[in-house]
C-alpha cells in the first residue's frame, strides 16, 4: 500500500495557468490518503487516449462478474469505491465521478465547490468527473445558463490545472433544441468539457401525439438529435451517443385490449412539465429483468416494423393487470453503434451497465451480447 501525497495548487498558481477570472481558493491543502490498490501505480489518473469513447454509467456490484466485459468500456461514469477504482484501472477504464454545481453567480460558493471537487477527486482517486442538471430554464437568456455554463467552465479549468489527463464531460438532452424546457447553452458547454453525454433515452418524456407505450431510443430521433447538435456548431468529436440499456412498463388501459394480438396500449395521461401525457405513466425496468420477465411469462416478443424495437404484452400474475414493455437489446441498439462509427461519433455507450442480468446463465449470454454489439462501435 502506498501514501499518496496530493495536493492543490494555490490561487496564485492557478493564476498563472488560468485565465483572470477563474478565482480558486486561496490557500493549500496536502492530502494524505493511503492508495487501496496493491499496485500503487493503479491510483494515479489514467492518461490512456482512445479513438473511440465507450462510457457508460453504474457498475459498482459488477466489477468482478461473469459476463462483465471491460474491453466494452474506456469509462464508468458514477463508480464508487477502492474495488471499482483498482480493477477499472488494471483494465485500463477511467472512474469518474458525479458532480452537481450551484448555479449561481457567487463566487465565494463556486470557488469551494471547485475546491471540494478536486479535494473529492484525488482523495477517491478518480479520472475525473461527468456534470449532469437537467431542470428547465424559461429561455436560451435565462441567468440560470450563465451560471452552469460559469461553474462548468472555472470547474473544467481548475481540473485540467491539477492534472491535465482528468476527464470532464457533460450530460445533454437528445437534442439542443429545449427538450423538457432545457434552454442550455450547449455550444458554449461542448467547448468548457471534453464531450458531451447525448442522452438519447426517454424520448417521451413529453408526449404530443397519440398517448400510447411505445419506444425509449428509436433511432430515427437518435440521428435527428445528433443533426441538430450539429446544426448549432457542434461537431461530432464532441458528442457521446448514450443509449438505455433499460425499458419502460406499461399499464395498457384501452379496455379493448387483447394481450394476445393487440400492439397499441394507450397509457393513462400522466403530464410533465406541460404537456398531458408522457412516460412517467410507466416505470423504468433494467434489461435483465425484462428478460427474466419474458421467460417467466412465456411471453412472444414483436419488433416494431418501423424501428426494430421489441415490446411485448403480459398480464401480472399478482396484479392482474395488463402490461406492454417496450426496451432496447443488441439487435435494436446495433443501429445506433453503426451510425456512431459511421459518423465519426467521440463514442457510445449505456445507461447503465449494471442493468444487466449477471446471476443466471441466460442473463450472463444476454449481457455478453449487449456488451458486444456496444464494442462495434470502435470497430
Amino acid at each position: 500500500m502506498r501514501t499518496a501525497f496530493l495536493f492543490l495548487l494555490p490561487s496564485a498558481a492557478f493564476g498563472r495557468l488560468l485565465p483572470q477570472q477563474f478565482r480558486l481558493p486561496a490557500h493549500v491543502s496536502g492530502l494524505d490518503v493511503d492508495c487501496p490498490c496493491d499496485d500503487a501505480s493503479l491510483c494515479d489518473v489514467l492518461s490512456s487516449q482512445v479513438d473511440t469513447e465507450l462510457f457508460g454509467f453504474g457498475a459498482d456490484n459488477f466489477a468482478d462478474g461473469p459476463g462483465f466485459d471491460w474491453d466494452a468500456m474506456t469509462t464508468i461514469a458514477w463508480g464508487s469505491g477502492a474495488d471499482l477504482i483498482c480493477k477499472a484501472h488494471s483494465e485500463n477504464v477511467r472512474v469518474i465521478a458525479a458532480a452537481s454545481p450551484p448555479l449561481t453567480d457567487n463566487q465565494t460558493a463556486i470557488d469551494e465547490f471547485i475546491h471540494s471537487t478536486i479535494k473529492s477527486v484525488q482523495q477517491n482517486f478518480y479520472d475525473g468527473i461527468t456534470f449532469d442538471w437537467e431542470s428547465p430554464v424559461d429561455s436560451p437568456e435565462d441567468p440560470l445558463n450563465t451560471y452552469y455554463l460559469d461553474v462548468v467552465s472555472q470547474t473544467t479549468a481548475a481540473l485540467k490545472a491539477v492534472n491535465p489527463d482528468y476527464q470532464v464531460s457533460l450530460c445533454a438532452a437528445w437534442s439542443p433544441f429545449g427538450i423538457d424546457g432545457r434552454w442550455y447553452d450547449y455550444v458554449g458547454l461542448a467547448a468548457a468539457v471534453d464531450f458531451l453525454y447525448v442522452m438519447c433515452y426517454d424520448v417521451r418524456s413529453q408526449i404530443f401525439d397519440q398517448c400510447v407505450a411505445s419506444a425509449n431510443s428509436p433511432i430515427n430521433l437518435c440521428k435527428k438529435g445528433i443533426e441538430e447538435f450539429n446544426a448549432a456548431g457542434i461537431s461530432n468529436d464532441k458528442l457521446v451517443l448514450g443509449m438505455p440499456w433499460y425499458g419502460y412498463r406499461y399499464e395498457c388501459v384501452n379496455e379493448d385490449f387483447d394481450v394476445e394480438s393487440s400492439s397499441t396500449c394507450e397509457i393513462a395521461q400522466v403530464p410533465f412539465r406541460g404537456v398531458n401525457c408522457s412516460d412517467a405513466a410507466g416505470s423504468e425496468i433494467a434489461f435483465g429483468s425484462i428478460r427474466n420477465i419474458v421467460r417467466t411469462y412465456d411471453a412472444e416478443v414483436r419488433r416494431d416494423p418501423y424501428m426494430n424495437v421489441p415490446f411485448f404484452n403480459y398480464v401480472d400474475s399478482t396484479s392482474l393487470k395488463t402490461y406492454q414493455i417496450w426496451y432496447d437489446d443488441a439487435d435494436s441498439l446495433q443501429g445506433h453503434y453503426d451510425y456512431v462509427r459511421e459518423q465519426g461519433l467521440r463514442g457510445a455507450g449505456p445507461y447503465r451497465f449494471d442493468q444487466v442480468d449477471l446471476d443466471s446463465d441466460d442473463g450472463v449470454e444476454e449481457a455478453k451480447e449487449m456488451f458486444a454489439a456496444l464494442k462495434t462501435a470502435a470497430d
